[in-house]
């Protein structure tokens, strides 16, 4: 009797920890790494050369709403959505649409939306000041970009729009990886598995434990 309650006190050492575990990602829901890609997708791009003229050319970009979206704002924030250029290919360098003479103009169904200027995001890497513009929008939402470029681009630029993280960022992402990286999910759930056969090792020793002798 006393080797299955140890064998269950062991159980109940390990499966506690995996309950408490799984119990605070059920309760926070926290930014898993399979949602990071989701953070940094672009909602647009259009060459630059297509936006010459005076009419320009509209892009659309569809705020996400997604379950992935959704867990990103609720635990990073709502980051806004950046509007700019970039060079095309792997680069992660900016352009700064001042310089590029592009003409910018949001709208949500018939409403003008608000632009602000914005630093360099996240990962990127400019020479002037400000990176782009920024503006706000609630999941799921359409927006609808006219962009316009006077006179005839000289060089080849991708106008995007974006998530626009900061700096900041990197903070989070760090959390998310550490996480990934130490296998604690597998961890946490090794130890509860084991925790289970314990106790159910325990169980099953009590439940054939020797008959008492009768007085």
């Amino acid at each position: 009797m006393l080797k299955g309650l140890w064998v269950g006190l062991l159980g109940v050492v390990l499966l506690l920890p995996a309950a408490l575990y799984w119990a605070c990602i059920w309760i926070s829901d926290p930014v898993r790494p399979a949602d990071v890609r989701t953070a940094f997708q672009r909602l647009a791009s259009v060459p630059l050369s297509q936006a010459a003229g005076d009419l320009g050319v509209e892009v659309t970009a569809t705020i996400p709403n997604d379950a992935s979206w959704m867990r990103i704002i609720r635990n990073w924030g709502d980051p806004g959505y950046l509007i700019g250029a970039v060079a095309p290919g792997p680069r992660h360098y900016m352009y700064c649409l001042k310089d590029l003479g592009v003409r910018v103009e949001v709208r949500i169904g018939d409403q003008l939306v608000g632009l602000e200027t914005a630093g360099v995001p996240y990962g990127y890497s400019i020479d002037c000041e400000p990176a782009g513009l920024i503006f706000r929008a609630p999941p799921g939402a359409v927006v609808k970009i006219r962009l316009a470029v006077t006179g005839q681009p000289r060089q080849a630029v991708d106008l995007v729009v974006q998530p626009y993280w900061r700096g900041e960022v990197k903070d989070h992402l760090v959390g998310v990886y550490i996480d990934e990286d130490l296998h604690i999910q597998a961890l946490v759930s090794t130890s509860g598995a084991a925790g289970i056969l314990a106790i159910a090792f325990a169980a099953f020793l009590f439940s054939h434990r020797p008959a008492q002798p009768s007085g």
